[in-house]
């Protein structure tokens, strides 16, 4: 009963596993990190770790881009190191290369259209409504591409990168040619 008015037993009393924590799980701090760090990285120099690396005795290439956000540096440098883009660029060029391709096939078709209908004579009027088929599949292609260059541009980091919404007319245009609506194309 003496030992309960006494109070709580001491420190030393108690097993070890409850009085501390065993060396090997306590906390470390800070300085003791940094210490075993710089320990660990002069045994590794003393035992010539350092001696063979690539690069070595050459100047850091520290080639900073001044549009660079600082928050961006470590991640744009990453991506680098590696070969690999941002999403936003691969997206770009794939948007850029299908709408490429978009001004390949509307020429390419408007120079056979309009080659086969002065070939035809007669036959005009079927150049004309096949004409008028691709316009319309070309219309289609055009608000899906300007879906995809919205939310692009969405996404861009750099508003002077941003993509113009295509325009049918303007496309036509471009070839020289005309929608072909109540008149004939060529």
């Amino acid at each position: 009963m003496a030992n309960q008015v006494d109070g709580p037993k001491k420190k030393d009393s108690l097993p070890r596993s409850a009085s501390r924590r065993p060396k090997s799980r306590r906390r470390r701090g800070l300085n003791e990190w940094q210490d075993l760090i710089t320990e660990q990285l002069d045994e590794a120099a003393a035992k010539g770790a350092f001696e063979n690396l690539p690069g070595k005795g050459q100047p850091l290439r520290l080639n900073r881009n001044p549009n660079e956000p600082d928050d961006m540096r470590m991640a744009n440098k990453l991506l680098k190191d590696n070969d690999l883009t941002p999403t936003w660029i691969g997206d770009r060029k794939a948007l850029l290369s299908e709408i490429e391709l978009l001004r390949t096939e509307m020429e390419r078709r408007w120079e056979l259209t309009r080659a086969g209908a002065e070939a035809a004579g007669n036959e005009r009027e079927a150049f004309a409504r096949s004409w008028r088929r691709s316009i319309s599949d070309w219309e289609t292609q055009i608000e899906e591409l300007n879906k995809r260059i919205v939310n692009l541009n969405i996404s861009l980091p750099i508003w002077r990168m941003e993509l113009r919404r295509l325009r049918l007319d303007e496309e036509l245009k471009r070839i020289g040619a005309t929608k072909g609506d109540g008149e004939s194309p060529w």
